[in-house]
């Protein structure tokens, strides 16, 4: 799949939706379980909620953090690999299961995320080599366009349509 973002793009839509409207109402029973995401950056009002982490329960931990930072900063040796439990919010959510039951067994450290007003992402690379293995998935779900939101990949903005799942190109910055 990453030979493919690559040779077209800094974005795929793929052929799997999901209701927005279905989501947000089977997430109302998780609004206090949102964390800081990346709380060794707490300046940045951003939270996010696990579907997949290394222990399988939502709350803060090395799932919602860059790992190697993460690593460094606890002593710890995380991998990838190691965040494949799924968390009650995939159990909970027809529409996660949805989405995911073709791929689950592929996928790893995944998370809803919200930025709070002010919140953003500074610019990064989520991948820096030659032989990338695995790439990100993103469905936005609410307010992921401009004047609101702006996704960038190098100095270009990304324009989604809600409900959609994209492979994006994050070997760029």
């Amino acid at each position: 799949m990453i030979e493919y973002i690559k040779q077209f793009g800094d974005q795929i839509a793929l052929n799997v939706r999901l209701s927005c409207d279905e989501l947000s109402n089977e997430l109302q029973q998780f609004e206090s379980d949102w964390s800081q995401y990346n709380t060794l950056k707490p300046w940045i009002t951003r939270q996010g909620l696990c579907i997949l982490n290394e222990r399988g329960e939502v709350g803060p931990g090395p799932a919602l953090n860059a790992i190697h930072e993460w690593n460094r900063t606890h002593g710890t040796n995380f991998r990838e690999t190691d965040f494949n439990k799924p968390t009650e919010v995939y159990h909970a959510s027809k529409q996660v299961r949805h989405v995911m039951k073709d791929i689950l067994p592929f996928c790893v450290r995944t998370h809803f995320l919200k930025l709070l007003p002010g919140g953003f992402f500074p610019p990064h690379r989520d991948f820096v080599g030659k032989d990338q293995k695995t790439f990100r998935l993103i469905i936005p779900i609410q307010s992921c366009n401009p004047p609101v939101t702006r996704f960038m990949i190098e100095d270009r903005t990304l324009h989604w349509e809600e409900g959609t799942m994209y492979a994006i190109n994050t070997t760029k910055e």
